[in-house]
Order: C-alpha cells, then sequence, then structure tokens
C-alpha cells in the first residue's frame, strides 16, 4: 500500500526552470542556460554538437481514469545539451518517460511527478553533467546516479507499462523491446535556434542494427541460389503451336 505521500512537483517548467538557474549560477555566475521540455525527444537523434544525459529517478504517477497512485523507481529522463563556448550560453531539452496504470485497460501514458529532493536530485545531477562535459570542472562531485526510494517498492518494474521500456529505452525492457519507425528529428531542433548548425544527424542506434542485420540477412539469402529466369510469351507460344503440330503429325501416320 502506498504510503501519504510527500509533497510532489508536477512538471511544471517554471519551477524546473528556477531551481535549475539557481544550481547553475551557484556554480557559473556568468553563463547563460535555459531548459525547456520536450515530450518528443528521442535517444541517439542529436544535431551537430549536442550531446546526450539520460539518468534515472523515483517518480510519483496518478492514473487520470481510476485514480490510482503509484510510485516507481525507475522512470527514465532524456536530456540533450548545446553549449556555445564563446558566449558561455547553452540549452537543455528534457524528457521524462511517462507510464500507464497496469490495473485500467484503456489507461493512457501519465506524466510522473516528484518530490522537491528527487527534483533537486535530478536537476543536481544535471548540472554535474554540465560541469564534466563542458567546463572540464574535476573538482566537482561526480552525479549522485543513485537512487533513493521514498516508499517501500514491491515486484519488479513493469515493463508493460512503461514509456521508456516501449521505445526501447530502458535497461529494463530491452528484452521486450519492439521495432518503431524511424522517429523523426526533434521538435525542439525544427524551430531551430543561433545556436545550431545547418544539418541534423538523425541515426539511432536502434536503427543502425536494423539496417545491418537487412544487409547481412540479404547477403546471405543471395549466396548458392541461382536466379530463375522468366519465360518470353513469344516462346511459349511457338513452344504450343511445335507440340500441336507434332500431335497432328502422329495422328496422320496412324491413318
Amino acid at each position: 500500500m502506498i504510503q501519504p505521500q510527500k509533497q510532489r512537483m508536477g512538471l511544471d517548467i517554471g519551477t524546473w526552470e528556477q531551481i535549475f538557474q539557481e544550481l547553475i549560477q551557484e556554480v557559473k555566475p556568468w553563463a547563460k542556460w535555459t531548459l525547456k521540455l520536450d515530450g518528443d525527444l528521442q535517444l541517439d537523434c542529436l544535431a551537430p554538437g549536442w550531446k546526450q544525459h539520460q539518468q534515472r529517478a523515483f517518480g510519483w504517477f496518478h492514473c487520470s481514469l481510476c485514480c490510482r497512485s503509484w510510485a516507481s523507481a525507475r522512470v527514465q529522463i532524456l536530456c540533450h545539451t548545446y553549449w556555445e563556448r564563446r558566449m558561455d550560453q547553452g540549452q537543455v531539452v528534457m524528457r521524462p518517460f511517462a507510464q500507464r496504470c497496469q490495473k485500467c485497460t484503456w489507461s493512457q501514458y501519465e506524466m510522473p511527478e516528484f518530490s522537491p529532493e528527487s527534483t533537486t536530485r535530478i536537476l543536481n545531477n544535471l548540472v554535474q553533467h554540465i560541469l564534466t562535459r563542458y567546463y572540464k570542472d574535476g573538482t566537482r562531485k561526480p552525479p549522485n546516479t543513485s537512487v533513493i526510494p521514498e516508499v517501500t517498492l514491491e515486484g519488479s518494474h513493469d515493463t508493460a507499462n512503461c514509456e521508456a521500456c516501449a521505445l526501447g529505452f530502458c535497461l529494463e525492457g530491452l528484452q521486450s523491446h519492439r521495432t518503431e519507425p524511424l522517429p523523426s528529428p526533434p521538435s525542439y531542433l525544427k524551430i531551430g535556434t543561433s545556436f545550431l548548425g545547418n544539418s541534423i544527424v538523425c541515426i539511432p542506434k536502434q536503427a543502425m542494427k536494423q539496417s545491418a542485420q537487412a544487409k547481412e540477412a540479404k547477403a546471405s539469402g543471395s549466396k548458392g541460389s541461382v536466379p530463375s529466369r522468366a519465360w518470353d510469351p513469344l516462346t511459349i507460344c511457338l513452344f504450343c503451336l511445335l507440340v500441336v503440330a507434332l500431335v497432328l503429325t502422329g495422328f496422320k501416320k496412324e491413318s
């Protein structure tokens, strides 16, 4: 049974942006960074110069159909980051992955909520990633990637109702990964900024793997095979006439 809930924070981008700014200003007061949410963010689909950051967090979910609440220690969070060195300006685009209620047949994916402690931990890990990746700040502590459960959880991760598992992003769901169509570039890249290059490189690892497997299967299937020869219609007609002529000739000889 879920214990009495703590205060939780939804995905209010204004609140998240404020906490993110407070954390980044403590260590880099002159830097200018922004934080945005994008529900279409894709794994390994990056524009030139962008980097990827993933982490896992403890979150809460609330079913909009039956009002059931549940907690998960495997909420996947994907971030794409970009930094302009000359201007010391950066961007972060974030996507927390949703989950569905396992009790409702027609349930939809619900976005997670986080406690203030979990929210701060997520954003602090993001800031530590930025310091290590772009500022080469070796004096900072490494990100705290461990997940601290806020309640006692029972059972294993519900891979059937995890959005990250369904898309193949969650390690727990790789066994049951289903093939998805090649994703389009993230929506934030379509808008465009002064930071981005002219082209977008969007080659997910899964698509590359599927392409390699397809080429291998095609090569193995062609080995030892004999190409089929299509009969020309005129040749078939001439062959039929020849057979009829031979049959008539045989009848005349017998008579």
